[in-house]
């Protein structure tokens, strides 16, 4: 027997954690594919064949199930010898109606399958019977049947999910607990309320290993990783002192709950050590009332207020299309989130998972969803269609002009105006939808064309905005501003670039001024002039000088 996992990831720097931990559970022999939803139908079936499995076990989300479903088929048809298997939260919760509906599946392998994974491989051995594996969905006959699913398992003693293996350029999972102590009805976590924690020390071992990958970005995927604030610190406490140089922690916390020794703690560390997601999701009591969370603002305000955002990414989350949640409860959430301060405000549209509570009661809240994956909100009683597909174009314009720091003083200009962040942002949406069939954010140039039309276009472009505008501009690029927008600033005059040559001869390798002169433009920004170098048309170097000459 030759058995295969395969994982179908969302883009290359993504690992799958789940395959991992099945293979590290067992000492059966078992491959591993991983393999991206990007590439096409053909070189995937390729790289399956190329490895020669008797059975495939996919790992099953939301994000890859239509290319799964696209592959099984196939492979049902073309190669019907070989048995094909699932697992994961999109066939978990389900999968009686699944089998039914998708006769290329073989069966589903339910519940936490480091448990079962051994005893499977078995069975497809032929050294077991399909009864024996705990949580396997299977087909006897023309019935279906399923083996009962064993109670939640222990964390200590489980793999880390990753041995020696190459992860450059690539992000690695690692879970120090399972369960959720929460009931967020829209959440999968919500369905296991008994959190189960692995021992700092094993943890302490998992990630030594983990340092030796040649990862850059370690996700924690516990929902809320500092419930017992002396775990907490003790594990803050090892990645201060033994993670290597340049290396980010990822972690989702509950800031309510955050105490000021694990802040004090959180700001010991060297800047960009410690990433922190914080979900909000909504600020409207009513609608968190009927997803069963609670939101208080001023505790996450005390609690961003005490983490040093100089070292530490913060970044919240919004969820458009909860129950009760309309275009004007949403926007002034918006409004009442970016005080925060945080760095990013990522702006997600709600899905019905399976299994969740929300699914189930969605006909009840007036919850019209897409029926394929991701199972993303259409509309409900309170959000008409045309507004959440608004909404999206809300979203990207947020994603692209207030999350990354390419427009940090066209940000501080608006707040300066006291205009409402919503306000101008959805200005920027509407327009974007008169555009959309332009793409014109499909790349960096396309983004400071748009902003500069909108401007001029809404009576926004004076002076000190179309200022903003261009020290953005300028600290995010390395060329001349004309040739994105049509603009033709002044810039210093020659004799200018000159005496600043004379007085900097190390900026250009050349010994006579007035020749160097020729190849570098001298910028009027705000309280500074830059200073270019250019070398045969292209950039090689800048440099700032105070308008006062450095005094």
């Amino acid at each position: 027997m030759n058995p295969l996992l395969v994982a179908l990831n969302a883009s290359y720097v993504h690992t799958n954690l789940a395959v991992r931990l099945l293979k590290e559970s067992t000492k059966r022999p078992v491959d591993l594919l991983e393999m991206t939803i990007n590439e096409s139908k053909d070189v995937m079936m390729q790289k399956i064949l190329r490895e020669r499995p008797d059975a495939i076990l996919y790992s099953a989300y939301i994000w890859n199930w239509t290319q799964i479903e696209t592959i099984g088929r196939y492979i049902k048809k073309a190669f019907p010898e070989i048995k094909q298997y699932v697992g994961g939260p999109e066939v978990t919760y389900d999968s009686l109606e699944r089998m039914e509906e998708a006769a290329w599946i073989d069966g589903i392998l339910r519940g936490e399958g480091e448990d079962s994974f051994d005893d499977f491989l078995a069975y497809l051995a032929g050294e077991a019977e399909a009864e024996a594996v705990a949580g396997l969905v299977y087909r006897s006959g023309d019935k279906i049947q399923a083996s009962p699913m064993t109670v939640p398992l222990a964390m200590d003693g489980l793999p880390a999910g990753y041995e020696e293996e190459d992860l450059n350029h690539r992000i690695a999972y690692y879970e120090s607990m399972r369960g959720c102590p929460y009931h967020c009805s829209y959440c999968l976590s919500s369905e296991d309320d008994v959190v189960r924690y692995r021992s700092v020390e094993e943890i302490k071992a998992h990630m030594r290993r983990i340092f030796r990958t040649g990862t850059k970005l370690v996700k924690f995927v516990d929902r809320s990783f500092h419930i017992r604030p002396a775990r907490t610190k003790e594990i803050l406490r090892f990645f201060i002192d033994e993670a290597p140089e340049g290396m980010c922690i990822h972690f989702e916390m509950n800031l309510e709950h955050m105490t000021p020794d694990v802040a004090e703690l959180i700001n010991e560390a060297p800047a960009g050590l410690f990433q922190i997601e914080a979900g909000i999701q909504s600020v409207n009591p009513e609608v968190n009332r009927r997803i069963h969370r609670s939101t208080d603002l001023d505790k996450m305000k005390r609690a961003m207020a005490m983490i040093d955002r100089d070292k530490v990414h913060i970044h919240v989350d919004l969820i458009v299309g909860l129950p009760g949640e309309d275009m004007e409860s949403f926007l002034q959430g918006f409004d009442r989130v970016v005080p925060l301060g945080a760095k990013k405000v990522q702006i997600g549209f709600l899905k019905l998972l399976r299994g969740t509570e929300l699914r189930r009661r969605a006909e009840e809240f007036h919850i019209v969803y897409d029926d394929q994956p991701p199972y993303e909100v259409i509309r409900t009683d309170v959000l008409r269609a045309s507004e959440v597909l608004l909404l999206k174009n809300f979203a990207t314009i947020v994603e692209n002009y207030y999350d990354e720091d390419a427009f940090l003083a066209v940000k501080s200009e608006v707040k300066k105006r006291g205009m409402r962040p919503s306000e101008f942002y959805m200005a920027m949406a509407r327009e974007l939808e008169k555009n959309i069939h332009r793409m014109p954010l499909k790349n960096r140039e396309g983004k400071y064309r748009f902003l500069y039309g909108f401007l001029e276009e809404s009576g926004l472009s004076d002076e000190a905005m179309y200022s903003a505008l261009k020290e953005d501009f300028y600290f995010a690029e390395n060329r001349y501003i004309g040739g994105v927008l049509p603009v033709e600033d002044p810039e210093a005059d020659r004799q200018v670039v000159v005496e600043f040559l004379k007085n900097h001869l190390d900026f250009v390798p050349a010994g006579d001024p007035l020749k160097a002169s020729k190849h570098v433009r001298g910028i009027y920004l705000p309280g500074r002039v830059r200073y270019i170098y250019y070398e045969n048309g292209k950039y090689k170097d800048h440099r700032d000088e105070r308008k006062d000459h450095g005094q």
